[in-house]
């Protein structure tokens, strides 16, 4: 194989079962739920190595400003193409692959997800290189890995015979089985599928063009559209035309054209609140405590505090999750059943189901810390050298007070620097903007007052994100 595969980071998906950690604003992928780093960043670093050139992360809009700095912290190298809108992974994939066969129609691609755990870096290189080789003219191969018990959560690959590339001719696909099925899949030799797929571009795009022709159009058309936007990369609006449904739908499940390379290395996609126990560091006792969390006599439980002291006492096989402005206490056995719960929430009308209370920005972040009739308290960070759209609003005032570091502080024709300690007033239809010129992140206290505080009511003069 004389050329390096180019691999392709989907980054678009919801992640409700990790809930209220995971939500719409910011999915699961863009937290570091097993590590120190996020699973995209985790994700990246693992496809560092020869045989690979620099990445593609296909995301979606409503967080590109997060996924742009997570990737350009880890490889700076990457490119960042942002989905119009969400389409589901057939679309993505054939995003990737057009992308790649507008370069070069014989260059091989591997996709996988952004939120899947794999510890051996080296081990998954080597089966996609595999994976990679037994498709080089035509075919797509799809990686496996060796089930550690029976699961419902997972889909599972049914293998014919290996050859002596490494790979085997895919039999059937089994789409998340009950756990008395899953079992004798197992035993008759079947794999997990990890969701790794490997393929010539031009290749994948006259395949799938026999069986979602209007949908290949669209993203090659999209492709052709494609523009860039702020240091990443937008198709054209032809993308919203392509058909909503999964890859395996879609084409997998229809192509004869497929393999399936072993991949020797623990995989975990990470689902649920499960199999985020299983895959942390525990206790004699089995339990698993990430932030501040407290276990008294408990068994087999997972706590995750983000916001406060979170004890437990005499439970097993709980799953505690603690965050600002949410608690979830379910047993670990039943965490699929979180999606649900996040369903009926919604289906109430509680905005909590899909925002978190931290809203996160180009810029840096704000919090809302109380909010009372005709009155809203807010914590807003700014990172250092970023600023704020110059902006106004028309039925709110606000008073800002710094607690660290230095802001920069447009007034109509001011323009003020304020250090820690210090406030200023903004009366209504005041043309303002906040900036850090600093070296450390610029924290303030903002109180509105007025008869409506929600986020609508800014008109942006001037912004340097598009926003305007």
């Amino acid at each position: 194989m004389t050329k390096d595969i180019l691999p392709v980071v989907l980054c678009g998906g919801s992640g409700t079962r990790l809930w209220p950690v995971s939500r719409e604003g910011m999915a699961k992928q863009l937290l570091p739920i097993v590590g120190d780093e996020t699973m995209l960043q985790m994700t990246l670093r693992r496809l560092e190595g020869p045989g690979f050139r620099a990445p593609v992360v296909i995301g979606s809009d409503p967080v590109r400003f997060t996924i742009r700095e997570q990737v350009q912290a880890v490889n700076p190298d990457a490119r960042v193409v942002i989905e119009p809108e969400r389409r589901d992974t057939l679309a993505a994939v054939l995003l990737a692959a057009a992308i790649a066969a507008s370069e070069d129609p014989d260059q091989l691609v591997a996709v996988m997800p952004s939120d899947h755990l794999i510890r051996d870096a080296v081990a998954l290189r080597d089966a996609v290189a595999t994976a990679a080789r037994s498709v080089s003219e035509s075919g797509i191969a799809v990686i496996g890995v060796q089930p550690t018990g029976p699961s419902s959560a997972y889909g599972y690959i049914r293998p014919g015979a290996f050859d002596p590339d490494g790979t085997a001719p895919v039999r059937q696909f089994v789409e998340k089985p009950d756990s008395d099925r899953a079992a004798g899949l197992i035993a008759e030799g079947c794999l997990w599928n990890a969701g790794i797929f490997c393929f010539r571009a031009g290749w994948l795009l006259d395949a799938a063009r026999a069986y979602e022709p209007d949908t290949v159009a669209a993203v090659e058309a999209s492709v052709r559209g494609m523009v860039e936007d702020l240091e990443m990369f937008r198709p054209g609006p032809e993308f919203g035309k392509a058909r909503k449904i999964s890859f395996d739908h879609g084409f997998m499940e229809h192509t004869d054209a497929a393999r399936v390379a072993r991949g020797a290395f623990h995989w975990s996609d990470v689902g649920d609140w499960d199999a985020v126990w299983a895959e942390s560091d525990k206790d004699a006792a089995g339990n698993a405590v990430r932030g501040d969390g407290f276990v008294h006599e408990a068994r087999n439980t997972l706590v995750h505090s983000e916001h406060r002291l979170v004890c437990a006492v005499g439970v097993q096989d709980l799953a505690i999750i603690e965050t600002p402005d949410a608690v979830m206490v379910a047993p670990r056995a039943r965490a699929q059943e979180v999606k649900d719960l996040v369903g009926a929430l919604s289906g109430a009308g509680r905005p909590e189901a899909v925002e978190h209370i931290r809203n996160h920005r180009p810029w840096g972040w704000y919090q809302t810390m109380d909010l009372g009739d005709r009155f809203r308290v807010k914590r807003i960070v700014v990172k250092p050298g970023a600023r704020l759209s110059l902006q106004k609003h028309y039925h709110r005032a606000e008073h800002w007070i710094v607690v660290r570091g230095t802001a920069e502080v447009t007034r109509n024709d001011e323009v003020l620097i304020l250090h820690e300690n210090e406030s200023i007033y903004m009366p209504i239809g005041a043309v303002h903007r906040l900036a850090n010129p600093g070296r450390i992140p610029v924290e303030i206290i903002e109180v509105q007052t007025g008869t409506y505080l929600e986020e609508d009511d800014i008109v942006r003069i001037e912004d340097e994100f598009g926003r305007v």
